[in-house]
């Protein structure tokens, strides 16, 4: 039949019918991310995401909104004004409250968050900020700074709390003494007006959380697994692009979102922002689960939840969690059409649960080859080869950070007649006692290594200067020196430490713990020395 031949209002109901479904096929979903603040690189991959047409390509038409005071992420995302949202810390503290939140990818692997401190102030550590004015946001937001507080044994009732006016003029005008403030932002600011500070980082103190938390809720992820699953990829593609392009996304900001920062003050934070992402050391989106636990122990240590429950579930699984879920949907069907397919999911079923104990037993024993290969098994310190590993890792970091790294070498004095005598039980004793104390004074950024027999290594990272290690150093020494109880006994041992430190010494790791070594021998013979010489005065 010619196609002339069919009335005419039926081809045109035909042509109507093609056309709407060729919208409906080639329509994208429209979403909104909730940003924590104004425009700037703080987002960039989300900018390029769109520029580049990651999103488009998804099948997605994603409208960025800017954070302000009022507008919160993870409001906006629970009340279902935004179907994605980027958070810091607050966004697992909210899960630990009961809020249905999951993390899609952490982009920066170490949070901005810092406070400023005018020089002036006299201000060098979180102690000195008793009884002095400190702005923070909300303890639910700024729960780095809480946190970082209860480590320090400071209670927020003795410092002047005041609510962030997020106008770094406060500082720079003295009314206030503290700031919670970005790395990335405010220290340009008052490097441009020529105003002195200090920075006190959680960091230093015990908390490294992740930020700027790609989010959605539980709802999006149940009624959109294939949308969340485009959504996270094609952001994940425009933070690539950006952290390999950014002088073209400084242009887009400040041409298409008429960004009010200079170029310089962008450029400033682009810098920043790489070294906390660490985008060639670190996949961009990285998610540990180990530190989440330790992010959720921390809120738990600090009395902000009452325990970490709900953070099973909170990291995001894509393609394993949903297939599995498909499957169990096909196999329910099936089983329904013919008793005959009972069979193959009974074998089905063994054939899975089987694997999954193969699987279990498999990354147990990984488990434990891994801890027989980095961890000295006496002491629980990480083992000679686990040092080398980690302190070119340290040493990495602090080059790009302009930081100096400490290195001590120490050796036990008179370890071997506490062996030759008392019996190795003995030797085993004093070395476990040694071990305990060095992971007592180390920090999180800190390594602790034994070198082999009674020789250790301490690594202490973003420090200011070599009197820095010897105070603490005499701390340790200290607590070397007490006694050891053992069979009813008491043990007593000393120890000679050396120090190095780079770059002043060597940019080389080698040289610098031979040097650290050669310093411990100057320490060790000057102590001999004077042995020698109070004897004989004695002696006269």
């Amino acid at each position: 039949m010619a196609i002339r031949n069919i009335p005419l209002y039926i081809r045109q109901t035909v042509f109507l019918l093609l056309i709407s479904f060729c919208s409906c096929t080639l329509a994208e979903e429209q979403v909104h991310l909730q940003l924590r603040w104004h425009h700037q690189f703080q987002f960039a991959g989300y900018y390029a995401a769109v520029k580049k047409g990651f999103y488009k390509k998804a099948g997605l038409e994603v409208i960025l909104h800017e954070g302000t005071p009022e507008r919160k992420p993870v409001k906006q995302v629970l009340e279902g004004r935004a179907e994605y949202g980027v958070a810091n810390a607050e966004l697992l503290l909210s899960r630990l409250q009961g809020s249905p939140l999951v993390a899609l990818a952490a982009i920066y692997q170490h949070s901005p968050s810092v406070l400023l401190v005018r020089k002036d102030a006299n201000v060098s550590s979180p102690h000195d900020l008793i009884g002095k004015r400190v702005m923070l946001m909300e303890q639910a937001v700024d729960a780095d700074f809480v946190a970082m507080f209860n480590n320090e044994g400071i209670k927020l009732k003795d410092i002047q709390v005041l609510p962030s006016s997020f106008n770094i003029d406060d500082l720079v005008n003295h009314k206030v003494d503290a700031f919670n403030s970005y790395l990335s932002n405010e220290p340009y600011y008052l490097t441009q007006r020529g105003v002195e500070y200090v920075v006190l980082n959680p960091r230093n103190y015990g908390v490294d959380f992740y930020s700027d938390i790609l989010f959605t809720s539980e709802t999006e992820i149940k009624e959109h697994p294939q949308r969340v699953k485009a959504f996270r990829q094609a952001s994940l593609e425009g933070w690539n692009y950006a952290m390999n392009h950014p002088q073209e996304i400084i242009d887009l900001l400040l041409k298409e979102y008429a960004v009010k920062k200079t170029r310089a003050h962008l450029e400033f934070e682009a810098k920043v922002i790489d070294s906390l992402m660490y985008p060639d050391i670190v996949d961009i989106g990285h998610m540990n689960p180990w530190r989440w636990q330790q992010m959720a122990t921390t809120f738990v240590q600090a009395n902000m939840v009452a325990d970490d429950h709900a953070l099973k579930g909170f990291v995001y699984e894509s393609d394993f969690r949903m297939d599995r879920q498909k499957f169990n949907h096909y196999v329910f069907l099936y089983t329904t059409v013919a008793a005959v397919m009972l069979f193959l999911i009974v074998c089905l079923i063994l054939a899975y649960r089987t694997a999954r104990r193969e699987v279990r037993l498999r990354l147990e024993t990984e488990e434990k080859i891994k801890q027989i290969a980095y961890r000295d098994t006496l002491t629980g310190l990480d083992n000679r080869y686990s040092l080398f590993i980690l302190a070119e890792q340290v040493l990495k970091m602090a080059r790009r950070e302009q930081q100096k790294v400490g290195i001590c070498f120490i050796d036990l004095n008179h370890f071997k007649k506490i062996n030759d005598t008392l019996g190795h039980k003995a030797g085993d004793a004093v070395l476990i006692h040694v071990g305990k104390v060095l992971k007592a004074f180390k920090r999180e950024s800190d390594i602790a290594a034994r070198n082999g027999g009674d020789e250790f290594i301490l690594l202490f990272s973003n420090i200011n200067s070599r009197e820095d290690i010897e105070v603490l150093l005499e701390k340790i020494q200290q607590a070397i020196c007490q006694p050891i109880p053992f069979q009813n006994q008491q043990l007593q041992i000393s120890a000679s430490i050396g120090i190095s430190i780079y770059p002043d010494d060597s940019s080389d790791i080698d040289e610098l713990i031979e040097n650290a070594d050669s310093d411990m021998y100057r320490v060790k013979f000057e102590s001999k020395a004077k042995q020698v010489k109070t004897i004989n005065q004695t002696a006269s």
